[in-house]
């Protein structure tokens, strides 16, 4: 018996999002409630969509088209200290790079279907889609598997009003997942250094780095879980800022942060 089996699949579509970078979604997309989207079918497909409007939420059958390698154990980022099979996880390294994602529909226009609630990247492949339902697809006594077994405790996160100001700002001018992006890191164990990346603050404070951004917090004194995020910084110094090479090309956005009333005085 030949074992060996190769099958070609074809995108019925592709997704458009602000999200980018595999850091700017979150674990799931239940995760992320801001997240909006929409995918669009290529036009043989341009008759597929009657009556899926009738429907409040879909899967997605879609690729990992920034992956290339993975892993057959992995530590996955909540729940466990101990790497788990990858079949045991829901890791996007997967030898067929094919994900599976439950997302709210919010409408059906043409070929473009707007959706919210996702963990997909800009330009994702779309494989096929599904109309979820609740009498088939959701059983609330289902064993939870080894996730049962962490104790995690979720973190309150408050902003100061100056971050508030800057949130705000660089949501308008070109860096729109910076919120989300904390949320999903420090909502739970926000000190962990395998997953985020850290920095000590000459008062106290943590900093943790988003590209090219530093985002300065600090936690309330035990037991309380609770976070304040105080202020974002650029991570470029002035002298970075001066110099005319812009490897990432975000310079620009930078000074005009610096220049902007969202820095402290």
């Amino acid at each position: 018996m030949n074992n060996k089996f190769e099958y070609t699949l074809h995108p019925i579509g592709f997704f458009s999002c602000q999200q980018e970078y595999t850091y700017d979604v979150p674990r799931q997309g239940v995760l992320a409630h801001d997240n909006t989207g929409i995918i669009t079918l290529l036009p043989e497909y341009e008759n597929t969509l009657y009556r899926l409007d009738s429907f409040s939420h879909i899967w997605e059958v879609f690729l990992f088209h920034q992956n290339t390698t993975w892993k057959p154990m992995v530590l996955p980022p909540r729940h466990t200290t101990h790497k788990v099979g990858v079949f045991a996880s829901r890791s996007p390294y997967r030898p067929s790079r094919i994900g599976l994602s439950c997302v709210k529909l919010d409408t059906v226009k043409g070929r473009s279907i707007t959706i919210s609630s996702h963990d997909l990247l800009d330009g994702t492949p779309i494989l096929d889609i599904k109309p979820y339902l609740p009498y088939a697809d959701s059983f609330p006594d289902a064993s939870p598997g080894w996730t049962a077994e962490g104790d995690e405790q979720s973190y309150t996160i408050a902003y100061s009003p100056l971050a508030e100001r800057q949130l705000e700002w660089l949501a308008a001018n070109g860096v729109p997942c910076l919120r989300d992006f904390i949320q999903d890191r420090l909502s739970l164990d926000p000190l962990d250094a395998s997953r985020n990346r850290l920095c000590p603050d000459l008062d106290g404070s943590h900093v943790l780095a988003y590209r090219t951004w530093r985002v300065l917090f600090k936690l309330e004194a035990p037991p309380a879980f609770r976070l304040l995020v105080r202020e974002i910084r650029s991570g470029y110094s002035l002298e970075d800022l001066a110099s005319p090479e812009d490897k990432y090309g975000d310079k620009e956005t930078h000074r005009q942060f610096a220049a902007s009333l969202c820095q402290e005085v």
